[in-house]
């Protein structure tokens, strides 16, 4: 889903949370947002439906704030925590 889309649907109050996920330790991070039904959505790139990558987890950071979260869940393997996007 594109960027524009999942906004509208944040704003509609359908997210639980966003999450930042490692795609492998040298490609990035990607985001997947969780809805109140525990359903996975993932950002797509805006010309393709491909899964859009960061390659920082700032980057990532900075369009969960854009789209409106306040909390994003970093998780990698086992290990999972929760930052503030500022």
């Amino acid at each position: 889903m594109q960027e524009k889309e999942v906004r509208l649907l944040f704003k509609a109050g359908v997210f639980e949370s966003c999450q930042a996920i490692p795609i492998s330790m040298s490609r990035g991070w990607t985001l997947k947002f969780v809805t109140r039904d525990q359903e996975i959505i993932t950002l797509n790139l805006q010309r393709s439906n491909t899964e859009r990558e960061f390659k920082s987890l700032d980057g990532a950071a900075a369009v969960a704030k854009r789209i409106g979260f306040d909390w994003l869940n970093v998780q990698i393997g086992e290990l999972q925590w929760r930052e503030k996007v500022s």
